[in-house]
């Protein structure tokens, strides 16, 4: 960023870099340049005593050896004459006579920059152009500000007259100089000093637009829109003063330029005070930002009254203006000392704006003749702001990134704890926006997993062991749940409770996938000396209550209805038929279409709680390879065994389940409908023995 400001000051320099003029001195009204080298030095400033005619014009000149004479450049109020001294009001010629060598090859100009407020230029009698038109009387007069260039005629002697009226300003005569150069200088200087004011202009205006819509995106940077001001300020004296380039697009009256003029005056100290205010609030006074404010706002009402009387605000308002960066500059040093952030480069900015802002009001008061530099100078200065702002801009988005990345940490902690596919399903996008009370109907798959006599096995462990166990566990389990679009409601103890909200499927897949990674787990327990762990796991379909619960100091998601309860008993059904997966009748029946697994009936089964036994089926995939496929070739048989036992025919149920465990010993749900055929005919002998 340093090497691109280096090259955008030495363009900007380029730019702005003229060859500079050379003061002649002129004695009495005479300039001998019939020796100088206009090859060496291009532009000679007509710098020295003019004859001063006060009150006439070039045609009523009459040349006497008492003539009086005045140095220009400079304005003629305060000439002592006999009855006094002159004010701003009035006309009056300046004469000089020019000697030029015999063998001059190029034609010769005259350029005349902008003098208050019109004028017009004879050479030998001649009138050949001038701004505005002169006059003896403000009847006659017509203001008007701008640069001319005329051609001198091939002569070796000429006579200059330059005709000066002023009716509306406070100052009157020549404050700028007067430049004797060949033809093809003056035009391409003064087409220069065009395009340097144009490329000010257009850096200016595209400076403002950006900060101005950076505003927009922004409300809270106040200082962009400060800048925006501030540079509009700049715009408008940039255009309304020197070759006034505005007039290349509208020609405006002499009076609403040197209103806009004062305008954009007036208000670029305020607002250049207020934008760093905005910056830096604890080391600026507000009171007095306000002044400056109050100050432009009555000299701004004073616009409404002739120039003559607003334009002596000019000889006043400098001081308030090089104040007013004084103080800027006293400020900006306090927070560069109290390292404030991007202070450094805004201390130098503000410095180079003040010695610009010290120079154009010398200059224009006609104390030095240099020419105006605070526009270039503003140009620098906003660059330094872009460059600042580009810098601050660069630290939020870090800032903003690493905030970000926090939040991202925060709510994958937060998820943890409660997951974003519950969050997501309550409706929420993010944990913030929960609130108690919240909830939502859905009909969603619940899984119900525990560990077969947990209670039992944990007492043979230390507590440590115990935490160290079940998270091994979970480790296992918990992605299996995720993977197939299920999520964790809640542990509890060894228990889990996951939700499955879009297909059956999921959830049965997930209980199959849970029962192989158990077995390749016992496979390390074994390895290590530990005893194996048994899994059951019930699942059921049917509607429930996602929302938060709890009270405002303390709240957790969870889901409550009949549907969570039934899971958590089909759960504890395995214990009874010693079964891995069993599920109920109702996710049995939707999802009977596309399960993908094999399955055989169980039985009614009371449920404490429900008036009502409900059927439920085992998923025989969830049992070792080997046993599953043997469960699975002899399920014909099974399913007649069990029509027998439904339709109490106890002998051939016994006989069919006796034939179904000589070929699997282990099939435990066989073993036990034969327990209970036998029961059952012995409940049958007994009443028939009564």
């Amino acid at each position: 960023m340093k090497k691109l400001f280096l090259i955008f000051m030495l363009f900007h320099l380029g730019c702005l870099s003229e060859e500079r003029n050379v003061k002649a001195e002129i004695k009495k009204g005479y300039l001998d340049l019939s020796q100088h080298s206009f090859t060496d030095q291009p532009f000679v400033a007509l710098n020295g005593e003019w004859k001063f005619f006060w009150n006439t014009a070039p045609s009523q000149i009459q040349e006497t050896n008492s003539d009086l004479l005045l140095d220009i450049p400079k304005h003629w109020n305060g000439y002592k004459m006999d009855y006094g001294s002159l004010g701003g009001y009035g006309h009056a010629s300046f004469r000089i006579k020019l000697k030029l060598a015999e063998n001059l090859n190029e034609t010769m100009a005259l350029t005349v920059l902008e003098q208050d407020t019109s004028y017009a230029i004879y050479v030998n009698g001649k009138y050949l152009g001038g701004s505005g038109k002169p006059g003896s009387n403000p009847n006659e007069y017509t203001p008007q500000v701008k640069s001319t260039v005329v051609v001198l005629p091939q002569t070796s002697e000429i006579t200059i007259d330059l005709y000066v009226a002023n009716y509306v300003h406070r100052k009157g005569g020549i404050w700028n100089d007067i430049v004797l150069s060949t033809y093809t200088k003056a035009e391409s200087r003064l087409t220069k000093r065009k395009i340097n004011e144009t490329m000010l202009s257009s850096i200016l205006t595209f400076v403002g637009f950006f900060f101005f819509v950076m505003y927009f995106y922004n409300r809270d940077g106040k200082h962009t829109i400060g800048i925006f001001l501030f540079s509009l300020a700049v715009l408008l004296r940039t255009i309304s003063t020197g070759e006034r380039i505005l007039l290349e697009f509208a020609d405006l009256p002499y009076w609403f330029l040197l209103r806009l003029e004062y305008l954009s005056w007036y208000w670029s100290a305020p607002l250049l005070y207020h934008y760093f205010y905005t910056i830096f609030p604890e080391d600026f006074s507000k009171r007095m930002g306000t002044f400056f404010y109050v100050l432009s706002s009555i000299l701004t009402i004073g616009l409404l009254l002739p120039p003559v009387y607003f334009t002596e605000t000019a000889s006043i308002y400098p001081i308030a203006f090089v104040a007013n960066g004084i103080i800027i500059f006293i400020y900006l040093y306090r927070a560069y000392q109290k390292k404030r952030m991007e202070s450094k480069p805004l201390l130098f900015g503000m410095l180079l704006v003040l010695v610009a802002a010290t120079n154009d009001v010398l200059h224009a008061e006609s104390y030095i003749h240099t020419t105006y530099i605070a526009p270039a100078s503003v140009v620098i200065f906003v660059f330094l702001q872009v460059i600042t702002f580009g810098r601050i801009v660069r630290q939020t988005m870090t800032k903003t990134l690493e905030f970000a990345q926090e939040q991202k940490q925060l709510s994958n902690s937060f998820s943890r704890f409660v997951p974003t596919e519950f969050l997501y399903h309550l409706g929420k996008s993010d944990i913030r926006y929960v609130d108690l009370g919240d909830q939502v109907q859905k009909r969603m798959t619940i899984l119900f997993a525990d560990i077969r006599s947990f209670t039992e096995f944990s007492e043979t462990l230390t507590p440590k062991e115990n935490f160290d166990f079940l998270n091994s566990y979970l480790q296992r389990v918990g992605p299996i749940i995720r993977h197939n679009n299920g999520f964790i409601d809640k542990f509890i103890g060894d228990a889990v409770m996951a939700l499955f909200p879009y297909d059956i499927n999921d959830a049965v897949k997930a209980a199959v996938e849970m029962q192989d990674a158990i077995r390749i787990y016992n496979g390390h327990r074994a390895n290590c000396g530990y005893i194996p762990v048994e899994v059951g796991i019930g699942i059921h379909t049917g509607n429930l209550t996602l929302g938060i619960l709890g009270e405002h100091k303390r709240m957790e998601g969870t889901v409550i209805s009949d549907a969570v309860n039934l899971a958590s008993r089909i759960e504890g059904i395995t214990k009874l038929f010693s079964a891995r997966i069993v599920i109920s009748a109702d996710t049995f029946i939707e999802a009977s279409e596309g399960l993908g697994y094999h399955y055989r009936l169980l039985d009614r089964v009371a449920i404490k709680g429900k008036t009502e036994s409900v059927f439920v089926v085992e998923v025989l995939d969830g049992y070792e390879p080997e046993k599953a496929s043997r469960l699975i070739s002899i399920k014909d048989d099974y399913t007649l065994a069990l029509d027998a036992f439904r339709r109490d025919d106890f002998e051939e149920a016994m006989d069919g389940f006796s034939k179904l465990l000589d070929k699997n010993p282990d099939d435990s749900v066989s073993r036990l409908f034969l327990d209970r055929c036998r029961e059952a005919k012995e409940r049958s002998k007994m009443e028939y023995g009564s």
